[in-house]
């Protein structure tokens, strides 16, 4: 009988202690906060507006309005819940601008005034040589320099468009010289050409330049060859 009741115990024993822990599994899962898969987003509605922007962009100022509201300090800040904030949506663009890479750009004067009151409404120090209007004269400078830029690039692709050009031009006056089965020919090339840039389109057309030289003109000049037959063209060239 001892044994019996022993047993009977071990058994109410187990299941008590299984119903515990089946209580706080149940306790635990119901009042933990769901885990979001992307906390690191925060949404915002301003004014209206909708963003979505990172915990650390917010965070960029501490002790600024948005950095205490998703500091835990407000319960809005709490979870993935839509946080609602009664400014200009427009303007918080740029608010966004300014924490993300200490600048921002604005359209004329008017703005970069609203900006600076924006930027102190949320407590966020600004200097406000990093808010620049975009059409002063900074603005020129950059786009002068883009324009340079451009122009470098367009320049090189009109030298290389002349030289493939030239190219073709040459190929077909070498094509007339080989039907007399001449190894190498001497022609006369366009003194406005890229020599660099010709050499490497005549080797796209099956052509070897030997050397290049000028006539008494001054007009320069290109010894052409098959490129197959480059070793013989130079033995004869040299002779």
């Amino acid at each position: 009988m001892t044994d019996g009741v022993s047993l009977v115990q071990q058994g109410n024993t187990l299941k008590t202690d299984a119903q515990k822990q089946a209580d706080e599994f149940a306790s635990s899962s119901t009042t933990k906060p769901r885990v979001n898969a992307r906390t690191d987003i925060v949404h915002l509605n301003v004014g209206g507006t909708r963003y979505e922007v990172s915990r650390s962009t917010l965070m960029h100022y501490e002790g600024s309005m948005l950095a205490s509201l998703i500091s835990g300090k407000w319960k809005e800040g709490e979870g993935d819940v839509e946080i609602f904030i009664d400014r200009n949506g427009r303007r918080f663009e740029w608010v966004l601008d300014y924490l993300r890479s200490d600048r921002a750009y604005v359209p004329d004067l008017s703005d970069q005034l609203a900006l600076k009151e924006e930027l102190d409404y949320f407590g966020i120090a600004v200097d406000m040589s990093k808010v620049s209007v975009t059409d002063d004269f900074v603005t020129i400078n950059e786009l002068s320099q883009e324009i340079k830029v451009h122009k470098a690039t367009i320049a090189q692709k009109e030298k290389r468009i002349a030289a493939i050009k030239e190219s073709y031009r040459l190929a077909g006056e070498f094509a007339d010289y080989s039907e007399n089965e001449k190894l190498k020919v001497r022609l006369s090339v366009n003194k406005d050409v890229d020599t660099k840039m010709l050499r490497r389109c005549l080797l796209s057309r099956g052509l070897h330049v030997l050397r290049s030289g000028s006539k008494e003109s001054g007009a320069p000049t290109l010894y052409l060859c098959v490129a197959g037959q480059k070793s013989k063209c130079v033995t004869k060239l040299t002779k």
